[in-house]
């Protein structure tokens, strides 16, 4: 065991070599860039020889990164599955569901809170991500997601249809209520929803069916996506 070198800057290691970033590297285990930067200059100091070379903004892997990768890829791997079966089996009397914040917050959490009261023990757990690329689709019994109900092969059922209206305060409403859509688009404090996957429903595809004639929907107030949490339900 004295010959292995430090097991987190291993982990960190793979992350940067599979993900080609250190950047991309560091959003994947929710640490900071400089964390990253500093666990692989702690291996290469292990090892005695450099990793990763910089070529303009290019970061690439050194011939010992390939031939360290290599040898460790697999046996990261089998932990992995190893430990997933062990999880899955220590939780076998409990489910498990990914889904959004606010699905979970507004939708599911109640329901399951009347279970309980209900006097049901099946036991839940909730973990949510904003994003459908974070979500531990692997690790999770079922998973709550909008979309067209195509995922990789898994087996869906719709639960719902999206219904979406513009809201805002008393107040606001009254003043703009007889505003025509093309004036709302262009004067009006909207609040657009940051998401580069563009999945939700925004104020384009409103303007698209209500003002065609407005070429560019003005950008004013931004909501930005909450951190991934995990909550368990009795």
């Amino acid at each position: 065991m004295s010959d292995l070198p430090p097991l987190k800057a291993v982990r960190a290691f793979e992350a940067c070599y599979r993900l080609g970033s250190f950047g991309r590297a560091a959003r994947s285990l929710n640490v900071g860039q400089p964390a990253i930067s500093h666990q692989i200059r702690l291996l290469e100091t292990d090892l005695g020889t450099r990793l990763f070379q910089k070529r303009g903004s290019q970061t690439l892997p050194t011939a010992a990164a390939h031939q360290l990768y290599a040898a460790i890829a697999p046996a990261l791997d089998t932990i992995g599955r190893a430990s997933q079966a062990i999880r899955r089996r220590v939780r076998s009397r409990a489910v498990t569901v990914a889904t959004y914040p606010g699905i979970a917050a507004y939708w599911l959490l109640p329901r399951l809170a009347r279970l309980s009261e209900a006097g049901d023990r099946l036991a839940v757990r909730v973990t949510t991500a904003e994003r459908d690329a974070d979500m531990p689709l692997d690790e999770v019994d079922c998973a709550i997601l909008f979309g067209h109900g195509d995922w990789g092969g898994r087996r869906s059922i719709a639960l719902m249809a999206e219904s979406v209206v513009p809201v805002a305060s008393p107040a606001l409403a009254r003043r703009l209520k007889s505003w025509p859509p093309a004036r709302l688009l262009a004067e009006a404090p909207l609040i657009h929803l940051e998401d580069p996957e563009r999945r939700w429903f925004d104020w384009s595809d409103w303007r698209d069916r209500f003002a065609p004639e407005i070429a560019e929907v003005p950008r004013t107030t931004t909501g930005s996506p909450t951190t991934a949490r995990t909550s368990t339900v009795p």
